[in-house]
C-alpha cells in the first residue's frame, strides 16, 4: 500500500542549523561563602550571571548538595542606589504613572531619611504637609492630588481630591475623571501643590517596581517567603534562596553560598517533508527507526547536541453527505 504523509521534524541543538531561538539556564552550586557583590563577580566571570529565576520549573531545577542548609544568594536586588540616593533611571527606579518613565528633571524633595522602603513594601509617594516627600505602602489610605492636562495650551492643572483612598484607586480615579495622579519636575510645581492642599498628606503619581535582577532580565517571577521581603534591618536589599526554595531579602553584605546560570541558547528548525514509501507509517516502530536514520545523518553534518520528533499533520475527513448528489443539488 502506498502512503503520502506530510511529516515535520524538529531539531533541538547548539549548532548552526536555525530559524528561531530560546534561550533557558543552566545552574550551578558554589558552595563558597562570599558577599552578594562578589558573588555576582564569580558568576559573571566563571558562568554567565548570579541566578535568575523566571518560573517554578527554574525553582525545582535548583538542586542542592544535600549538606547544604544555608541561604544562597540569586540574582535579585534593589540597589539603593538606583532609588534611595537619586530618583535614578534603572528598573527599580522611581517613575511618574503618567509616563511610566523616570524623571525628566531628576527633582526630588525627601525628606530627611527618606526613601527608606520600612517594611519591604514602600514603593510610593506622599507629599508631607510641609511640602516634603515620603515613601509610603500603597495600603495606606490617603487624599491624593490628580492633574487634568490641557492639549490645547499645554498647561496642567491640580485638583486635591479630599475623600482618602489607596494610590492604586486615587490612580484610578484621577485617570477616570482627570489625567492622572499629578507629577512634581521643579519647585515650582511642588509648592503650588503644597499651597493647594491645606495641611494634609497626599498621594502623587511617583512609584516604584522595587527588585531587578542582576542579568537584567524582565522578568516579574517571584517566590517569596510568607513575609518577604520586610527589609527588617532597613539595608535588606539582596534576595537569597532558602533551601525550600523560598526567597528572603537580606543584608547584602552577609556572606552566604551562591547560584550562578550559564545562559544556554536553543535553536529550533522545522523542516517539512513529503514522503512516500510502501511502509506503515502509523507503526511507532518504523517511524522510530526512520527518525534514527535522520538523525545520523544530521549528527555526521552537525555540531551539537540533537532531538528530533515527528509533528504529523492531520488529515481532514470529508463530511458525511446525507443523500445522494445529483449535479450541484442533494437528492433525498
Amino acid at each position: 500500500m502506498n502512503y503520502k504523509l506530510l511529516v515535520a521534524f524538529v531539531c533541538f541543538g547548539f549548532g548552526h542549523l536555525s530559524c528561531s531561538h530560546a534561550y533557558f539556564f543552566e545552574y550551578q552550586f558554589i558552595n563558597q561563602s562570599l558577599n552578594w557583590s562578589q558573588a555576582q563577580q564569580y558568576c559573571r566571570v566563571h558562568y554567565t550571571d548570579l541566578a535568575t529565576i523566571e518560573s517554578m520549573e527554574d525553582v525545582n531545577r535548583l538542586i542542592r548538595p544535600n549538606a547544604s542548609t544555608s541561604l544562597a544568594w540569586i540574582g535579585l536586588n534593589d540597589d539603593p542606589l538606583c532609588w534611595q540616593v537619586a530618583l535614578g533611571t534603572d528598573v527599580n527606579s522611581w517613575r511618574w504613572s503618567a509616563t511610566g518613565k523616570p524623571s525628566a528633571t531628576g527633582y526630588r524633595k525627601w525628606q530627611y531619611n527618606q526613601p527608606n522602603n520600612s517594611h519591604g513594601n514602600q514603593f510610593y509617594a506622599t507629599m508631607n504637609v510641609d511640602g516634603t516627600w515620603n515613601d509610603q505602602s500603597s495600603d495606606n489610605n490617603a487624599s491624593f492630588v490628580c492633574y487634568t492636562m490641557n492639549y490645547s495650551t499645554g498647561q496642567s492643572t491640580y485638583t486635591v481630591i479630599n475623600d482618602t483612598k489607596m494610590w492604586n484607586n486615587a490612580l484610578t480615579y484621577c485617570r477616570t475623571y482627570h489625567t492622572d495622579l499629578a507629577m512634581i519636575e521643579n519647585s515650582q510645581q511642588n509648592s503650588i501643590i503644597s499651597s493647594l492642599k491645606a495641611g494634609q498628606s497626599v498621594w502623587f503619581g511617583l512609584y516604584r517596581v522595587a527588585w531587578k535582577w542582576s542579568d537584567r532580565s524582565s522578568s516579574s517571577f517571584r517566590n517569596w517567603q510568607t513575609g518577604f521581603p520586610n527589609n527588617a534591618d532597613t539595608v535588606s536589599f539582596c534576595a537569597a534562596e532558602t533551601p525550600d526554595h523560598f526567597w528572603k531579602d537580606q543584608n547584602c553584605s552577609n556572606t552566604y553560598p551562591f547560584w550562578c546560570h550559564r545562559a544556554l541558547t536553543l535553536s529550533m528548525t522545522t523542516v517539512r517533508m513529503k514522503i512516500q514509501t510502501d511502509a506503515d507509517l502509523s507503526d511507532p516502530a518504523t517511524t522510530d527507526q526512520l527518525l534514527q536514520q535522520i538523525g545520523l545523518l544530521l549528527q555526521n553534518a552537525l555540531a551539537g547536541t540533537i532531538k528530533m520528533g515527528w509533528k504529523i499533520q492531520p488529515q481532514k475527513l470529508e463530511e458525511p453527505s446525507t443523500g445522494r448528489v445529483c449535479g450541484s443539488y442533494v437528492c433525498n
